[in-house]
C-alpha cells in the first residue's frame, strides 16, 4: 500500500518523494502506517489460517475489534502524505498519483490471479482465472482493492479542490453513513468500502493540524482515554452486530483512527527508533506481497504439519505468519525494485 522514500524504481504514493517532502515526514504517521499495514498483514494471516484450519476464534474476534481502526488509519495517513502531490495540476495528479496506483493495481492482480490459478495454494477468496480477473479490474473483490481506492481518492480530491475543506468532509461523512448503514450500497463490497473510506483519506488530506495536535498531546492518560472509548464503540458495534446502525461504523473509524495516533505518538516519542517508523516507509512491498507470502507459508504448513496443532501453537501462530511475511516484504523492497514496473509505472510510461 505504499511508501515514500522508496528504493529507486519504487513509486512515491504518499507524494512525499522529493527530499524536502522526506525530510518533512513525521515520525507518529509513518509509525501508524507501519501500524496500519501489520494489522492488514494480521488479518489476512488469520484469514487464511482460518480456511487452513489452523485458526482460533480469539484471532478472529481481535480481528473484528481492530477492523474500525485498520482501513479509516491506513487511508488517513494516506491522504496525509499525499497532500503536497494532490495541491499540483490534473497532469501532476494523474502522473504522480492515479497512473501508478492503477498500474499496480492491474499488474498485481494479474499476478495475484495467476498465482491462485495454479491450484497448489491455500485460496481465501482470490481470483482464479481469466474471467474473474477481468471481472475484479473494475470491481475489486481482493486485498488489492487499497490500490483502486488510492486512484479514485485521488481523481476526487483534485476534482473537488475548488469546495471548501468542510463541505468535502461533511458531504463524504454522509456518504460514509448511508454506504455502511447499506443505504446507498452497491452490491460490491470494494465499491462500498471506497466510498465509506473516502471520509478518512479526505481527512487526512485536510486534516494535518488536527491529527499533528492529537499526537503532540498525547500522554498516558488521553491514550488510555481514546483506546477505551475506541474498544467501547468498537466491541458494542462487533459484539451487538450493530453496523448497520447510521453513523457508528463512522464513529468507530474516528474514534480507532484518533487513538492510533495517540498511540504511535506515544510510542515513538519514548522509543524513537521503533520499528515501526521502519515498516511505515516500507508498506508498499509489503502490501504487494503479504498475500502470496501468506498462502505460500499456510499451504506449507498444511503439507508439514498435523492436522491438530496444540492450542498454544495455533494461538501463536497469526503473530508469527505476520512477522515473517512483514519482514520477507521489507526484505522484498530492493529485488522488486530492480524490475522496472513491480514497484511503479515502467520509465517508458512515466516518460509519456
Amino acid at each position: 500500500m505504499t511508501t515514500s522514500g522508496t528504493a529507486p524504481g519504487t513509486t512515491a504514493q504518499d507524494g512525499t518523494g522529493s527530499a524536502a517532502g522526506a525530510a518533512q515526514r513525521l515520525g507518529w504517521a509513518d509509525a501508524a502506517k507501519g501500524a496500519a499495514i501489520a494489522l492488514v498483514v494480521l488479518t489476512h494471516a488469520t484469514m487464511f489460517l482460518q480456511e487452513a484450519g489452523y485458526a482460533t476464534p480469539h484471532w478472529q474476534a481481535l480481528n473484528n475489534l481492530l477492523a474500525g481502526a485498520r482501513m479509516p488509519l491506513f487511508f488517513a495517513v494516506s491522504g496525509l502524505f499525499a497532500a503536497s502531490a494532490l495541491n499540483g495540476s490534473w497532469r501532476r495528479v494523474l502522473h504522480r498519483r492515479v497512473l501508478p496506483n492503477a498500474w499496480l493495481f492491474a499488474l498485481w492482480l494479474a499476478v495475484t490471479t495467476a498465482f491462485f490459478a495454479t491450484g497448489a495454494w491455500v485460496e481465501a477468496g482470490q481470483p482464479a482465472g481469466a474471467g474473474e480477473l477481468a471481472a475484479a479490474l473494475l470491481r475489486p473483490h481482493t486485498e488489492l482493492w487499497y490500490l483502486y481506492a488510492l486512484a479514485v481518492y485521488a481523481v476526487v480530491a483534485r476534482a473537488l479542490r475548488p469546495v471548501p475543506p468542510a463541505v468535502q468532509l461533511a458531504a463524504a461523512a454522509a456518504l460514509s453513513v448511508t454506504t455502511s448503514a447499506g443505504l446507498t450500497a452497491t452490491g460490491s463490497w470494494a465499491w462500498d468500502d471506497v466510498a465509506a473510506h473516502l471520509a478518512f483519506f479526505l481527512a487526512g488530506l485536510h486534516g494535518r493540524r488536527v491529527l499533528a495536535s492529537v499526537a503532540e498531546g498525547a500522554g498516558a492518560v488521553r491514550t488510555a482515554g481514546l483506546l477505551a472509548a475506541f474498544a467501547v464503540v468498537g466491541g458494542a458495534v462487533g459484539l451487538l452486530d450493530l453496523h448497520l446502525v447510521p453513523g457508528l461504523p463512522l464513529l468507530r473509524g474516528a474514534l480507532g483512527v484518533l487513538a492510533a495516533v495517540a498511540a504511535c505518538a506515544l510510542l515513538v516519542r519514548r522509543w524513537p527508533r521503533t520499528p515501526l517508523r521502519a515498516l511505515g516507509r516500507a508498506t508498499l512491498p509489503v502490501y504487494l506481497t503479504h498475500v502470496l507470502l501468506i498462502a505460500v507459508l499456510t499451504t506449507v504448513l498444511e503439507v508439514l504439519a498435523p492436522p491438530a496443532l496444540p492450542v498454544p501453537v495455533r494461538l501463536a501462530l497469526p503473530a508469527v505468519v505476520t512477522l515473517v511475511v512483514v519482514l520477507a516484504g521489507v526484505a522484498a523492497r530492493r529485488p522488486l525494485a530492480r524490475v522496472p514496473g513491480l514497484l511503479g509505472l515502467p520509465a517508458s510510461l512515466a516518460a509519456r
